[in-house]
């Protein structure tokens, strides 16, 4: 009984088999290309992909080259400020001409194109040759199939480049950023790649409010011997510069460096022997240091050849100056020792001038400047040509005038060289 029941177990196993290699047998008779199905499409697809191979290319002589028509249109734009690397969001278009997928319209109920996985054709293996991450390969998508063999493919994409970044008109400082893309593996008698339109569609593009593009460019370069061996491949640059949009924040910034110029000038006009100019001289001093240190940061410690950093790197060896000089006037106001000769023939010289007399006389002492208005004709019981009626206290208003107006014009040249100004960025060249 046990011999029954297994050999019939047997002999249904048997007619199984047959039966599904009979079915095997007389579909591979027919052929893929043959089988029918009521839609059209699925029809269209069997017959395209019956014996497509997607790791070859679809050209019928080797030697013929593939014509890759790109381009991109960009969404906006995300600048990582620390790493000076940026970030370009947007849709890339590639298209080109696949001779292993047309079909008459007429054969498949007038179907003219179709869509599919761009895994399931030959794709250009594009990659982005200067990504800052990982992902540098175009990422899968739906692609569309004409009748005529032309495929098209849009892909949102995120492209990440490190960025050349030029601090020098900061907080108007600009970023020279390209992306390099082309193809990895083929040459360039297999693909040749040909604009849409220049290259760049700025029509969907939002505006970033910390960035703004200046110019941008498209450059088609052949990169030779790739991979240390004799073969050129085709490449396309992306070229943006970025300028940096003002804000609150570096206006802060540039209203300091007025604030300083002011402080350092108002000490210079006090009295030197006053507590207040010595006062306000140290204050300036410090006041120097802390706002070097925070324009040092929020730069990212790369300062080095920024404008601004070049002023206030100035500015505090005047303030350092005011401050040296404040403490030696004090000294000599102290003295009652009488001035030398030669110090005070020349100081007599200027005092006795009439700018001397409205420079030093009137600041100098307010009732000889009553006088002085009173008696112009006879002043020069005021000042006396003899040495020892050249006080120290004549020679310390006249160096103080002397360092007024030598670091008010040293000012103004700093300010004409050094001050950032929004066009100072716009000279940029992509060459650079």
């Amino acid at each position: 009984m046990i011999l029954f029941v297994l050999s019939l177990i047997g002999y249904v196993a048997f007619v199984d088999t047959s039966l599904i290699l009979n079915n095997y047998e007389v579909q591979e008779s027919l052929g893929c290309k043959e089988i029918e199905s009521k839609s059209a499409v699925l029809q269209l697809r069997r017959h395209l992909f019956c014996e497509y191979i997607e790791s070859i290319r679809p050209v019928s002589d080797h030697r013929t080259t593939t014509n890759i028509e790109f381009g991109i249109i960009p969404k906006f734009i995300n600048v990582k400020d620390e790493e000076n690397v940026m970030e370009l969001h947007c849709w890339t278009i590639f298209m080109w001409e696949d001779g292993h997928l047309t079909w008459e319209p007429s054969r498949f109920n007038d179907v003219n194109f179709f869509h599919v996985k761009s895994n399931e054709l030959w794709t250009p293996d594009i990659m982005i040759h200067n990504s800052e991450s990982y992902d540098n390969e175009i990422p899968f998508t739906n692609c569309w199939v004409s009748s005529a063999g032309k495929v098209k493919c849009v892909v949102t994409t995120r492209y990440m480049v490190k960025c050349l970044r030029d601090y020098t008109w900061w907080p108007y400082d600009v970023q020279n950023c390209t992306i390099q893309i082309g193809s990895w593996s083929h040459s360039e008698e297999e693909l040749n790649f040909v604009l849409i339109n220049t290259g760049i569609i700025m029509n969907e593009f939002q505006k970033n409010l910390a960035w703004e593009i200046l110019q941008f460019n498209v450059t088609t370069h052949t990169e030779s011997f790739k991979f240390a061996i004799d073969l050129t491949s085709p490449m396309i640059f992306f070229h943006f510069i970025l300028q940096r949009r003002f804000n609150a924040t570096h206006a802060i910034y540039l209203s300091s460096v007025i604030i300083l110029i002011i402080m350092t000038l108002t000490t210079l006009w006090l009295n030197p022997k006053s507590t207040e100019r010595m006062i306000l001289a140290n204050i300036n001093f410090i006041c120097h240091l802390l706002f070097l240190e925070e324009l040092y940061w929020e730069i990212h410690g790369s300062g080095a050849s920024t404008m601004l950093m070049k002023f206030f790197v100035k500015s505090l060896a005047l303030a350092c100056f005011t401050l040296i000089i404040t403490s030696i006037l004090r000294h000599l106001l102290e003295l009652t020792t009488e001035t030398p000769t030669w110090i005070a023939t020349r100081t007599s010289t200027i005092v006795k001038s009439k700018i001397g007399r409205i420079l030093l006389v009137s600041i100098l002492d307010p009732k000889a400047s009553a006088e002085l208005e009173t008696e112009a004709e006879d002043n020069a019981n005021l000042v006396s040509t003899k040495k020892n009626e050249a006080s120290w206290k004549h020679v310390v208003m006249l160096i103080s005038w002397i360092n007024f107006l030598c670091i008010l014009f040293i000012y103004i040249i700093l300010i004409s060289i050094y001050f950032p100004i929004r066009s100072s960025g716009h000279s940029y060249n992509f060459n650079t």
